[in-house]
């Protein structure tokens, strides 16, 4: 894991928390109805601010208050917009850390931007999105993989309006994993091998991926009741890394797996091995690749489908970071590749 440090265009700084809802002239509060969040859980709001937290609780880190790829989406003529933001400081690990997120318009990368403070900081921002003339785009605000960020209000001219934008549709694909899914160590969330995914494909997206996480039963029942149409699932590394008995890795996963049958029997869930490393321990890495394959020939389960890891990387020596284990932005792509030939049509 690691710290990504201030780079990249910076939200200005911004006062103190505005008030809850009201009705000022070209002020749309974040929980307007034509204000949109997706590929994310339910935000609540909290003193106007959309606050998100992943169901899986995460003690020691607080990942729980990152929430990677969520978009905020409206739509508007004014030729300038300005989006406030909140950074909350609730992700109490400091030492991994992401901060970029993105500007999307018209469904094209337009800027990116991050804290204007220091880290676990809890400040405010404006983002001032200066688009010249006055014409009706789609405008998505992307949140960072490893900051706590939350969304408020969007300032505009008056004379002009904020509308709903349409839906965002596709099949919603739940990501389950550690931090290779969240997914340190790509740039940034929209070179992560989720994001890539789902827009290959067309989906959208929940990464519950975590930095540190190993295989907990629970974790399964969670991710389906998150109403998936498809379910990945990676994870081992932290194991291997951690030396934990292969025996509880493989009694763990099973019953993972498992759980996610007990509540959606059909759903395709594809699974693979935790994906090739350098890093060498006293229990081989051997010993851990092939629980995934034997979890899903002993459970029989139909909606299984292994992913061969092998496709995920291929190239230990260009495609995975200094640390031997986290893709870099080369094995952020590749593992797109691979998901991406494995997974079936999902209608």
């Amino acid at each position: 894991m690691f710290f990504l440090g201030a780079q990249r265009a910076i939200a200005s700084a911004g006062g103190s928390e505005y008030p809850p809802p009201g009705s000022t002239p070209g002020s749309y509060a974040a929980n307007n109805a034509a204000i949109a969040y997706t590929d994310c859980v339910a935000p609540t709001f909290v003193n106007g601010w959309a606050r998100f937290r992943r169901p899986i609780d995460d003690a020691g880190s607080d990942y729980q208050y990152a929430m990677p790829g969520a978009r905020q989406r409206f739509r508007s003529t004014a030729p300038s917009v300005t989006a406030k933001l909140r950074w909350n400081g609730l992700i109490t690990r400091t030492d991994a850390r992401n901060l970029i997120g993105h500007v999307f318009v018209d469904g094209v990368f337009n800027r990116d931007f991050q804290t204007p403070a220091a880290i676990n900081a809890v400040t405010e921002g404006a983002l001032v999105l200066n688009m010249g003339t006055s014409a009706d785009r789609l405008y998505e605000i992307i949140l960072p993989y490893a900051d706590g960020v939350e969304f408020g209000e969007i300032q505009i001219d008056p004379a002009y309006a904020v509308t709903a934008a349409a839906a965002r549709t596709g099949p919603l694909m739940v990501c389950l994993g550690d931090s290779i899914t969240q997914p340190f160590l790509a740039t940034d969330v929209r070179r992560g091998w989720p994001f890539l995914l789902a827009q290959a494909r067309g989906y959208r997206c929940i990464n519950m991926g975590y930095g540190g996480r190993v295989a907990v039963p629970g974790d399964g029942t969670i991710v389906a009741n998150l109403n998936p149409d498809l379910i990945t699932v990676m994870l081992g590394t932290n194991e291997f890394l951690s030396q934990i008995d292969p025996a509880t890795y493989k009694a763990n996963l099973k019953a993972l797996l498992m759980n996610i049958h007990a509540v959606k029997p059909t759903v395709p869930v594809c699974v693979s091995a935790p994906i090739s490393t350098t890093a060498t321990r006293t229990i081989p890495y051997s010993s851990y690749e092939a629980v995934a394959g034997q979890c899903i020939t002993e459970l029989g389960y139909s909606q299984l489908i292994g992913v061969d890891k092998a496709t995920l990387i291929t190239n230990t020596a260009t495609q995975l970071g200094p640390d031997g284990i986290h893709p870099n932005d080369a094995g952020n792509a590749q593992m797109k590749t691979g998901w991406n030939a494995a997974i079936p049509a999902i209608p």
